[in-house]
């Protein structure tokens, strides 16, 4: 047995938790800040970039803002939809900006802001929401710049996201 796998085997003897079988939860705030911190820094890294960071086409996004009174009158199964279908948009958005931005100074960004979107995404779809009936599509925007197409992504999950896990999380 190598060093690895002996510290391995002190430390589970020891009762030192390992790494979890599953995938983190979005119920754990940990998760959820990580996410968050990693989309801050992503848009304050691209702050003042300039033309470079300039899309040569609008690109969708949803729209981060919440109306409080109509968050409240919606139901579980259409928040689900509203995070899950924006999110989906982000993750959408992201890939349509690495294909819109050639310059390889802004490609490690785009590529961890993209694998950040696509890890939410999949979480999201874990957690157990009814499924909802069929509705419009989430209200989008249109951006025209990598640093506001960050922003809305932080906005996304300090807001419509946090308020759906805190609810999602609850039950």
């Amino acid at each position: 047995m190598g060093a690895a796998g002996l510290c391995a085997l002190v430390l589970m003897l020891l009762g030192v938790p390992g790494r979890p079988d599953g995938p983190p939860s979005l119920c754990d705030p940990r998760v959820m800040e990580r996410f968050i911190l990693e989309a801050r820094d992503a848009e304050r890294g691209l702050a003042g970039c300039g033309p470079p960071c300039d899309l040569p086409e609008a690109v969708a996004v949803p729209d981060p803002g919440v109306n409080f009174n109509d968050w409240r009158r919606m139901d579980a199964g259409a928040r689900a939809r509203e995070v899950g279908g924006g999110q989906a948009v982000l993750v959408a958005a992201v890939l349509r900006a690495r294909e819109l931005l050639p310059d390889p100074r802004l490609r490690p960004t785009l590529d961890r802001a993209y694998g950040a979107a696509r890890s939410l995404a999949r979480l999201l779809r874990g957690l157990p929401v009814p499924d909802p009936p069929r509705a419009d599509p989430p209200p989008e925007l249109r951006v025209r710049t990598l640093a506001r197409l960050l922003g809305v992504h932080s906005s996304f999950l300090r807001g419509k996201v946090r308020l759906f896990l805190a609810d999602a999380c609850r039950r």
